[in-house]
């Protein structure tokens, strides 16, 4: 059965025709009239990731409508609503077998998105029930779309003038770039997800480089958008129009290859990248990226979940000795070519800093390799280890007591525990498909204080447990 989208979803989903063409309703069909000329088009040839040329045809940037329509007032009230924001609820995401970054939520006391506002929120579900629904084509979602998501991140004034000042292809002028600088201080950036939008096209992220989203785009999760090819990152999200984009997910994103995968230096603010399941991508060209990327000199680039491409210990080495010191992050799973003693001596030069670490289906992951981990990573917060030889959670949690990264807690400490407060040191494993069974972990949850200290997930219950920030 179908959950019922949320009050806010159902309002701005009943603006506008049956079509539910969004173009319509948030740039008013004057604006849409005028767009859809395409007597002067501009036509281009793209390149995907099998070397193919495909002649893309684009819309060119249709002015902003003369007055506001019906669902931008809607969003800008929903804007400066002074209400908690709920957990968010739709799109049938995300939950607990998502433990790398494959979306721009986080889990806080509830579970939501980045930065995000009630207006955002409600953007974000809209575009979530688009895409489910399969009514997204390549041009549904286009620039009128796209500047309300600007609007509803940075407030009506500010997003005005930033598109005063022309397209966000355009080479920013001196006085922009002085713009930006003086609004540094108060600078609002946004989350946004296309998840699974498999109509994507090269006219959807010309359509948002028009809007200048990259202007306040902070997050970007392009997990499972299948139409996202070489050229489009090249040419487009690497190119300078999305300069503070810090958090990327390409993860499953099959037509990427290395070629396009060298670009991402580009994003000097990358912190973040997920690209597992780009089958295309092989770890030298992982490994090439991160070495060449201002970021990980600097320290900044800390997360690389890249499972799914074949990773050896060699591999593996290499990229750990490069972000040794300074990586929190890593995935690194469906590896049958790392052996177990090989992935324990590379994690121990990350022990002092390694807080998230997702190796699913890894052959050379079992127990004597749990035990080490709980030894040597004393500040890790999450673990997958879905369809691994791990039996037993045991020796994990008794290295972290003798490591230090648990600590006993005495009676009054323990009770808060139980009622619900925060415990440092705490572990979430998500271990579905693994050896660890019922048995085995209650056997370990009786040991010393293991059920306030790790939250373990054997089948498939629960909602973003595994989604740490």
């Amino acid at each position: 059965m179908r959950e019922i989208a949320p009050l806010s979803t159902l309002v701005l989903r009943s603006v506008g025709p049956s079509t539910c063409n969004p173009e319509l309703t948030f740039g008013g069909r004057s604006n849409i009239n005028s767009s859809n000329d395409r007597s002067s088009d501009e036509k281009i040839d793209s390149k995907d990731g099998e070397g193919s040329n495909e002649e893309v045809t684009l819309v060119k940037c249709p002015p902003m409508p003369d007055n506001p329509t019906l669902t931008s007032r809607l969003l800008l009230s929903l804007r400066g609503i002074d209400r908690p924001r709920l957990p968010y609820r739709g799109a049938a995401r995300p939950n607990a077998n998502d433990v790398d970054i494959s979306h721009p939520w986080i889990l806080d006391d509830t579970l939501r998105i980045e930065h995000g506002n009630h207006a955002i929120d409600c953007l974000q579900q809209f575009f979530d029930a688009l895409i489910d629904s399969g009514r997204a084509g390549d041009t549904r979602l286009g620039v009128h779309s796209f500047r309300e998501w600007v609007v509803a991140v940075l407030g009506k004034e500010e997003a005005h003038l930033i598109f005063r000042e022309g397209d966000g292809n355009k080479t920013p002028s001196k006085k922009k770039r002085k713009l930006s600088r003086n609004n540094d201080i108060k600078l609002r950036l946004g989350s946004l997800s296309l998840h699974n939008f498999n109509a994507a096209s090269y006219h959807t992220f010309k359509s948002m480089e028009m809007a200048n989203v990259g202007a306040c785009l902070g997050v970007l999760d392009l997990t499972g958008v299948h139409g996202l090819t070489d050229s489009i990152l090249t040419d487009i999200l690497c190119a300078g129009s999305f300069p503070h984009i810090y958090r990327l997910s390409i993860k499953n994103c099959r037509k990427i290859t290395g070629e396009g995968l060298a670009s991402v230096v580009n994003l000097t603010k990358l912190s973040s990248l997920d690209l597992g399941g780009c089958f295309n991508v092989r770890p030298n060209d992982v490994v090439s990226m991160v070495e060449t990327h201002p970021g990980t000199a600097k320290g900044t680039f800390n997360e690389v979940y890249a499972s799914g491409i074949g990773w050896t210990d060699v591999d593996l080495e290499t990229l750990i000795d490069l972000t040794c010191g300074h990586l929190r992050g890593l995935g690194v799973g469906f590896s049958s070519y790392m052996s177990s003693p090989g992935f324990i001596l590379a994690m121990k030069k990350v022990a002092d800093t390694l807080e998230r670490l997702a190796v699913p289906f890894c052959d050379g992951m079992d127990d004597a390799a749990a035990s080490s981990l709980g030894k040597n990573l004393s500040k890790l917060a999450a673990l997958d280890i879905r369809g691994t030889k791990v039996t037993t959670l045991t020796g994990l949690m008794d290295g972290r007591y003798a490591s230090g990264a648990v600590t006993l807690l005495d009676d009054s400490a323990l009770e808060k525990a139980r009622q619900g407060g925060a415990v440092e040191g705490h572990l979430f494993v998500l271990a579905r498909y693994s050896g660890v069974n019922k048995n085995s972990l209650e056997e370990t949850l009786k040991l010393q204080q293991n059920d306030i200290f790790l939250s373990c997930l054997i089948d498939g219950s629960g909602e973003g447990g595994g989604i740490r920030r």
